[in-house]
């Protein structure tokens, strides 16, 4: 009985559509008939408009060229999903032949299909768009596929890829990918001559600038060009009939998925194709056919009677308060924009009523002379293994065996950091930890307060909040803060629960952060002033524009947040924050000895922006062992 009840509720799914369908085909065969009619009942006047002599060989002529089409679907479906990818030109992934992208999304797909319990789809790409998207196609289990777009697998990281994957394995979970791959068939036959025409007219077209050797290139574009207009009429329509019996699906697919995951993934993918260039759209000649098939819209965005929503409208159906916030953060950081920008990321939004934690007021300038111990303690940074394995005090030890006593290690080594071998009198914290600490090699105390913070145990939020504002009162006593000091405190807030998710964020609205945390870099290295310039405008060339680089020639001297910059970057593209550690590395720490704060930073950089870096760490103390002093 199942079964009968499933294929009952499949045959009820595709009826309505179908339906529809079949009039969107009697109102195309209508309206060229009408059309046809005019011009004949202008030749002779005795003629009907609606049904005239030509009339029984247009309508033959017309159902034929659609039935055929139809047919021809039919055929080319006949392996389902993978027929669809074929035709589109899409290419398989696999484990064996993957590039890291590719790799994180068939890993993504193998765990949600164990998770759902149903047999893993095929996966392709489609490696000429750039836009992210994705759709999902196939009439059983066994055929069925989802594509991905370049763009997709490019610009969306883990926790983006998840959501759109999530979205079209509920398509599959609820039958709609298989409905979806049925109407594409059935709508072929009012979209087939669009498609030829773009297909003969594409053929006139250079590709990639090398000139092609047919010499019928103008005839093609024209004769294409014409076919697609006489198809532009079946595509209207059933654009319309999309519009009208599909249009409102797509938000109750993003609560349904909602649902299903149980958490915002499918908002955190929204909000990056909303910030992306490309957004959505496909450049296909297939992007009519199966524009009701993708996650998002497959059109332009100009376009009439589109079946998505737009991105901003979907974002607010999921949480209304996103777009509204994004309005009042553009206001509020306008000031530190550049005319052009617009666009800065958003808070993220928690399920929770607590206010997140924000840094003391007033900001803080930008430390310019690095916080370290004796040059002699800080040229060469110590091995993990043996940073991790010196003996340490047995007072420390026995502090660090409790929350309490890790907290106030935390604190301490913070005031050590801050004001060195001055300790003011009115310090809540132990002196005797305070000269413990002292006696211990500078170079180990980062270590110390990375275990402290793991034992630091779980607090109310109220006095989480609490314990950072004292923390962050510390490290920037002076009215000034370093790097290193900030990413300490964002390991404290990870651990506490109070660090920001990642937003999708524009490489063109940070890039003034971007500058900011360059800077932060260069005041953590142990190089003079004057290289100090040269190696910013190095890298501030490599990141912005020679237009841009005349706004950023002088270091600001504006307060500053940097626990608010590092979370705006962290919300960049994968490959842009990729391209920033890269310059990083090139310029600051390819040349000379790494001292042991410039590797603590690099390592918590790279972790702050979403990135393993032991790799990283093992080839720079290799390089370190090997430069001559």
């Amino acid at each position: 009985m199942p079964s009968v009840g499933s294929a009952f509720t499949q045959n009820k799914n595709i009826l309505w559509p179908a339906s529809f369908c079949f009039i969107a085909v009697f109102l195309t065969i209508f309206i060229i008939n009408t059309v046809v009619g005019l011009i004949v009942y202008y030749i002779d006047s005795t003629q009907s408009i609606f049904w005239h002599v030509l009339s029984p060989y247009l309508v033959i002529l017309v159902l034929s060229i659609m039935l055929i089409s139809v047919l021809y679907e039919f055929y080319m479906f006949r392996t389902g999903g993978h027929s669809l990818a074929k035709q589109m030109g899409a290419r398989r992934l696999s484990f064996v032949e993957s590039i890291p992208e590719e790799s994180a999304a068939l890993k993504i797909t193998q765990q949600l299909a164990d998770n759902f319990l149903i047999e893993t789809p095929a996966m392709y790409v489609l490696p000429d768009e750039v836009g992210v998207n994705a759709l999902t196609a196939g009439f059983s289990p066994n055929d069925t596929v989802i594509i991905l777009t370049w763009g997709a697998l490019q610009n969306l990281d883990e926790l983006e890829l998840y959501g759109l994957l999530c979205h079209e394995f509920n398509k599959i979970l609820s039958g709609e990918s298989a409905e979806n791959t049925r109407l594409k068939i059935l709508y072929s036959s009012l979209t087939t001559f669009s498609q030829w025409g773009s297909k003969i007219a594409k053929s006139g077209f250079y590709r990639n600038g090398t000139p092609r050797e047919n010499k019928f290139e103008t005839l093609y574009v024209a004769m294409g060009a014409v076919i697609w207009l006489v198809g532009s009429l079946g595509v209207l329509i059933s654009r319309f009939i999309k519009f009208i019996s599909l249009g409102g699906r797509t938000y109750k697919n993003d609560q349904k998925t909602r649902r299903l995951i149980q958490n915002d993934a499918n908002i955190q993918t929204l909000l990056r194709i909303y910030v992306h260039a490309s957004g959505s759209q496909f450049y296909s000649e297939y992007a009519e056919s199966i524009s009701h098939m993708c996650f998002a819209n497959a059109l332009s965005p100009q376009n009439w009677l589109n079946i998505h929503p737009s991105i901003e409208q979907r974002i607010y159906e999921l949480n209304p308060s996103l777009i509204q916030d994004l309005q009042l953060e553009n206001l509020k950081k306008l000031k530190n924009q550049p005319l052009f920008s617009l666009f800065r990321s958003l808070e993220d939004v928690s399920n929770e009523t607590c206010l997140m934690w924000s840094s003391p007021q007033p900001l803080p300038l930008l430390r310019l002379s690095p916080i370290s111990f004796a040059i002699k303690d800080a040229v060469k940074p110590l091995n993990p293994e043996i940073r991790a394995n010196m003996a340490r005090p047995e007072l420390i030890e026995r502090a660090l065996q409790t929350a309490t006593g890790s907290r106030e290690v935390m604190v301490a080594i913070l005031m050590i950091r801050q004001y060195r071998e001055f300790i003011p009198t009115e310090a809540e914290v132990s002196r005797a930890i305070v000269d413990s600490l002292l006696n211990l090699d500078g170079r180990v105390h980062i270590s110390i307060f990375r275990q402290a913070c793991k034992n630091v145990g779980g607090m109310p939020h109220t006095v989480a909040r609490q314990f950072l504002m004292k923390m962050a009162r510390i490290i920037q006593e002076d009215g000034e803060i370093g790097l290193l000091d900030a990413l300490l405190l964002e390991c404290v807030k990870y651990e506490l629960n109070l660090l920001p998710i990642h937003t999708p964020t524009a490489l063109e609205e940070v890039k003034p952060q971007i500058v900011r945390l360059i800077d932060a870099l260069l005041h953590v290295q142990q190089i003079n002033s004057d290289n100090q310039l040269e190696v910013r405008e190095r890298i501030l060339k490599r990141i912005v524009t020679q237009k841009e680089l005349d706004m950023y020639t002088e270091i600001s001297d504006e307060p500053i947040d940097l626990a608010e910059i590092l979370n705006d970057i962290a919300g960049l593209l994968l490959r842009d924050r990729l391209i920033i550690l890269s310059v990083a590395e090139i310029c600051l720490w390819s040349d000379r000895i790494i001292t042991q704060d410039e590797l603590d930073v690099m390592e918590l950089l790279y972790w702050r922006l979403g990135f393993q870096s032991d790799d990283i760490l093992d080839q720079m103390h290799k390089k370190n062992s090997l430069v001559i002093v």
